[in-house]
């Protein structure tokens, strides 16, 4: 089965040359043949990577995301893209990316069991780790972090044990710390690769496009005021420099391993965390209801203190129902408003 779905992308330059399997005598272990790469993964070249201009950054970029396009175009999924499944080659001075391990690399379904997780944390779409398929947009979303690594030189999350608490972060929305200097043409775009919403995010051939405009960008008389800008950004950002932790947090894992914690069990947290989150603001809420309570009857105590004494008792009693109900509807009225809910008038 893998074999079929490598050989079916196996015409692109930018997959790496896949051969067969053979079986280490001693071990009885399988291993994968394929080309030799002789720089190892991109996650081993970040350190350099980080150091070049970003012409040469954008030419990497636009060789993987035009790799990751052709395994979308013949309607499959990678579901495990990350640096260390993308090989560096030199071959003549010249730069070869390539795209490998495409095990789990097919349409829709997966041999996993119904709520295991497998892969990088770190380069894990929020919904694929809620228990949601992989789609296009998942992995474009690890795409994301790919960018982002070209900016700061280090894996992304390096500092944090790759655990539920990581998992649970990046769910509610945390994502790696933006690179000052980056180009904010840059930032717009790998944002967009890692919105919340995988519908909202571009497709590998959009994203391809726009780096290729700022690459390969038409002569000065066909060129766009915004493609311009964009171009200028590149061309006076500073080259980036690694001030990052280079070493990884001791529970930070960069390969693919089955998680020890279920997507049921993750959606199960953050289910408890919004609710122990609604009950606290309702608590508060409740707790500012009483205090203004509170300070509502002491002033009508205190106004109460201030009307002279009638000899018809009835209209002091009168007058106390009068301060009450125009002081609760000014309150309630008040209250509703800050639900922006309009109040009838009586």
């Amino acid at each position: 089965m893998i074999w079929e779905y490598h050989t079916s992308v196996l015409t692109s330059s930018d997959i790496i040359e896949f051969y067969g399997f053979t079986k280490d005598p001693d071990t009885l272990r399988y291993m994968v043949v394929m080309d030799y790469a002789n720089k190892g993964n991109l996650r081993e070249n970040l350190a350099n990577i980080v150091t070049n201009n970003w012409n040469q950054k954008l030419y990497l970029l636009y060789e993987i995301i035009s790799g990751l396009s052709k395994i979308h175009e013949k309607n499959l999924i990678h579901c495990d893209f990350h640096d260390g499944n993308i090989l560096n080659h030199n071959n003549l001075n010249k730069e070869m990316i390539y795209i490998s391990d495409l095990g789990l690399c097919q349409p829709v379904k997966s041999f996993l069991g119904k709520y295991d997780i497998y892969g990088v944390i770190s380069f894990m779409a929020p919904e694929v780790l809620r228990g949601k398929s992989y789609t296009p947009a998942s992995d474009i979303y690890s795409f994301s972090m790919i960018m982002w690594e070209f900016t700061s030189g280090v894996p992304p999350f390096n500092n944090r044990a790759h655990d539920l608490q990581l998992s649970l972060s990046i769910c509610k929305g945390e994502r790696p710390e933006i690179i000052e200097n980056t180009p904010q043409c840059y930032v717009n775009l790998m944002k967009k690769c890692w919105n919340e919403d995988p519908l909202k995010r571009p497709s590998t051939s959009e994203v391809k496009k726009v780096i290729e405009n700022w690459i390969f960008h038409p002569g000065n008389d066909n060129i766009n005021e915004e493609l311009k800008s964009n171009i200028m950004e590149f061309i006076n950002a500073s080259i980036g420099q690694n001030n990052f932790a280079t070493k990884s947090h001791p529970k930070a894992c960069f390969k693919s391993r089955l998680l020890d914690f279920t997507s049921k069990k993750l959606n199960e947290v953050l289910e408890s965390e919004n609710s122990q989150a609604y009950h606290a603001s309702h608590s508060d809420l409740n707790d500012c209801v009483i205090r203004d309570l509170r300070s509502l009857d002491e002033s009508n105590s205190k106004k109460l203190n201030e009307i002279p004494e009638s000899e018809d008792s009835q209209a002091s009693v009168k007058a106390n129902e009068m301060l009450v109900s125009e002081d609760l509807n000014d309150y309630i009225i008040k209250g509703l408003g800050s639900l922006d809910i309009k109040a009838d008038e009586n």
